[in-house]
């Protein structure tokens, strides 16, 4: 059994508990800014990108599959990444902008809206590229986008002109260098997003189509001296002289199963601490040092505001007379508008997800044998965001309310069944989804439990994301979002990430052109 390198011990200016799109943001600005900075993952280290699947269930409330976790939670279900690099491994790659309609709502500070969120999406816009899909030269372009695309546009719903998606997902002919000094080759339209590019058929190594966070800006934070280390597990985050406390652990390299299976406790002294292990992880951190006494002023609003960004995972058209080839290109491709006056509403496409049986505990769309014949969406919309995350038996869990969103899924419901219907098939509901109570939901995108807000009276942290009450404790991720998105939320949560950053280290908002906007190198 190998053992890993400890942390335990170490002092620095900051430490961040997680590496997606939030921690990568936050620790590549700091780093550059020379900030001395450790972060602490508890996933794996994946070199080529590749994660892997196990259908192994650990534990009362979650199943683990290797780079990602499912957690069951009572209502709805939480996907979420695990592994340096965090969702980055197994993402789709769309990089949407939030709508300026969603920051209109009044559970956002009046402080954050899209005009003052542009220039951070325009940074980390830069960092991690984004186009929509080129047709391969062999193949064309993806059958399954191109259907959907021609069906959205016939739809009443529809309110936008149907469109190939932004995909951080290399498909030009030329290969691209990236700040690792790493190139990345054309995507080979495998379909496989969910666990990595795979390895090549004609020279040594993996196809690298993907923008994984491990190739910038966890490379940029690298390069300028920070210290990442994985399976290391921060258990309790407490104030101490100068700073903060986190106790962790060091887990088993090979088998990275329970709590109980690690090399050593430790701990690690800073003088910031930034939150940013995803909305699951970084809400449980929270509770668990506010339960102890370590954090004891954190607001009683922590775990609540909790959204599934509206997910709806996996309608179908299935019976199409069309063969869609669900499993070639990228997983999605294109989407739509479909909102109401009252919901926002996005539509996209949705290929073949390799072992989503075993995610989803259904035999739907599985890889080995797709239905041609067929085609899946990613419905994602304004639910109610009134989801609380609390502790059960020490661990997270979810406790969801479908009553005030079904309004949402019926809506949902309506929009699919026009699609079927220009594509000439029938609509098949979610497998797991009870359209009577809302239950057997799936999200890929978790989001609140931990949100901005102008007070801790509605909410924990402050437009700018430290925890109210407890100054130079920052939160920066999805747990910061106080309502779903109603679209890929990897964009914005990048852009808000580079707002924390950019405001621990100013105290001020960053403007366009600003003489201190940080470079992506």
């Amino acid at each position: 059994m190998t053992k890993l390198a400890s942390a335990d011990g170490l002092e620095c200016d900051v430490a961040v508990i997680g590496s997606g799109f939030g921690g990568a943001a936050v620790a590549c600005r700091l780093a550059q800014a020379g900030r001395s900075v450790v972060v602490l993952e508890q996933g794996k280290e994946y070199p080529t990108g590749r994660g892997e699947v196990e259908t192994t269930g650990h534990g009362f409330n979650i199943k683990r599959h290797g780079h990602f976790w499912v957690d069951i939670g009572v209502g709805m279900n939480v996907i979420r990444g695990i592994g340096v690099g965090g969702g980055s491994l197994h993402y789709f790659g769309v990089r949407l902008r939030t709508d300026q309609r969603i920051f209109d709502d009044p559970r956002w500070p009046k402080s954050i809206n899209r005009k003052v969120l542009d220039p951070y999406y325009d940074l980390a816009g830069d960092m991690l590229k984004a186009q929509p899909i080129e047709p391969n030269p062999v193949i064309g372009a993806p059958v399954h986008g191109e259907a959907f695309m021609k069906a959205a546009a016939h739809c009443r719903r529809c309110k936008s002109t149907p469109a190939y998606v932004p995909l951080a997902v290399h498909s030009a002919a030329e290969p691209a260098m990236t700040p690792a000094g790493v190139p990345q080759t054309r995507c080979v339209y495998c379909g496989q997003c969910i666990i990595g590019c795979p390895p090549s058929q004609s020279f040594v190594g993996n196809v690298n189509a993907r923008e994984l966070l491990t190739l910038n800006y966890l490379a940029v934070a690298r390069q300028h001296g920070a210290r990442i280390f994985p399976l290391h597990r921060a258990a309790v985050v407490r104030q101490a002289k100068d700073g903060f406390e986190i106790d962790m652990k060091v887990l088993a390299f090979d088998t990275m199963k329970e709590e109980d299976e690690f090399f050593a406790s430790g701990i690690v002294r800073a003088k910031q601490v930034v939150l940013a292990a995803g909305t699951m992880g970084s809400v449980e951190l929270l509770l668990k040092s506010k339960s102890v006494g370590a954090l004891p002023q954190v607001s009683d609003k922590l775990g609540h505001y909790f959204s599934g960004n509206g997910d709806f995972l996996i309608p179908k058209t299935v019976n199409t007379p069309q063969n869609l080839q669900p499993k070639s290109g990228p997983t999605i491709t294109a989407g739509a508008d479909f909102s109401t006056d009252k919901l926002a509403i996005f539509i996209e496409d949705l290929g073949v997800i390799p072992f989503l049986d075993a995610i989803m505990g259904t035999r739907s769309l599985t890889a080995d044998q797709p239905d041609p014949y067929q085609l899946g969406y990613l419905g994602m919309g304004t639910d109610a965001a009134n989801g609380v995350l609390r502790l059960h038996d020490g661990r997270i869990r979810l406790y969801w309310d479908p009553t005030n969103s079904m309004p949402l899924y019926e809506e949902f419901a309506a929009c699919f069944r026009e699609l079927s219907q220009q594509l000439a098939g029938d609509y098949a509901k979610p497998q797991t989804f009870n359209p009577v109570i809302g239950t057997g939901l799936v999200t890929a995108h978790p989001l609140g439990g931990a949100v901005v807000s102008d007070t801790a009276a509605s909410g924990v942290t402050n437009p700018q994301g430290e925890v109210h009450g407890v100054p130079g404790l920052f939160v920066a991720d999805g747990a910061l979002m106080p309502t779903a998105l109603a679209t890929n939320p990897s964009y914005t949560i990048s852009a808000m990430a580079e707002r924390v950053a950019f405001w621990m280290l100013h105290g001020r908002d960053m403007k366009a052109g600003d003489a201190s906007t940080p470079r992506n190198t």
